[in-house]
């Protein structure tokens, strides 16, 4: 059996007793501790919000239009250019 990695973070919040009391019982039911049911519905509400946001929903209309202006772009404006001549910032 390997140990398990160290916990670095730490975190704290309130409520109200109704809201840990409906998020205890709802952890019991699941058959976890209340730390593990709270962070594992936090993670996974986490990753929808942050997969909604980096997919893109076209329609089928959309699609098509997408993909056209992909297979033939328009000339770059003159904004674009000035813009492409600015040099990029420093990495941190």
């Amino acid at each position: 059996m390997s140990a398990l990695p160290l916990k670095q973070a730490r975190m704290e919040f309130k409520t109200t007793n109704e809201i840990k009391e409906l998020l205890s019982e709802a952890a019991i039911v699941s058959g976890l501790d209340l730390t593990s049911f709270v962070l594992e519905s936090a993670t996974r509400q986490a990753r929808a919000v942050l997969t909604e946001r980096a997919t893109l929903k076209l329609t089928a209309d959309q699609h098509a239009n997408f993909l056209k202006v992909l297979e033939n772009p328009p000339a770059p404006s003159e904004a674009l250019r000035r813009l492409m001549r600015v040099p990029p910032l420093p990495m941190r």
